[in-house]
């Protein structure tokens, strides 16, 4: 289990570094380490995705919405699949996976860089839909993060 949890910390910092390539600073992606991130606080609400040689390729973990401001609403955290395996059709099948397990009564939300076109189109159609303005969050190290939430209403 503890090689699977440093399997997806380093997946999400190899994901982190490509996707977010010329999206977020340079310096700030090269600070990244696998350690910052915990997959095992999520473990219970994460579907994984396996290469034929049983090496984790994908990820998506979900449960209760994070921010008390969208208390009620279930969430996407995370679906990050490695470049190699990407535009596969994994990513769909990790998002229908989450979506089947989540209460079929609640909205899902999930919140992705504004400037990650490619994700947002994805989550678009799946039904999300934009809504309000993007979120701007700082980092604790001072980056800022322009964020766009969407919603699915099942």
């Amino acid at each position: 289990m503890d090689d699977d949890f440093a399997a997806v910390a380093a997946l999400y910092l190899t994901v982190w570094r490509t996707t977010y390539r010329g999206q977020l600073p340079a310096a700030y992606l090269a600070s990244l380490t696998p350690q910052m991130w915990h997959p095992q606080q999520r473990w219970q609400r994460t579907v994984l995705a396996f290469n034929a040689q049983q090496q984790i390729v994908g990820v998506c973990s979900y449960g209760p919405a994070r921010r008390q401001a969208w208390a009620g609403y279930q969430e996407i955290y995370s679906i990050y699949i490695l470049p190699a395996y990407q535009h596969q059709g994994l990513g769909r099948r990790l998002m229908d996976a989450a979506l089947a397990q989540l209460p079929t009564n609640a909205p899902v939300m999930i919140v992705a860089l504004a400037s990650n076109v490619a994700a947002i189109q994805f989550y678009q159609h799946y039904g999300f839909e934009k809504i309000a303005q993007p979120l701007v969050e700082t980092l604790p190290v001072g980056v800022k993060l322009t964020e766009q939430v969407l919603v699915l209403n099942k």
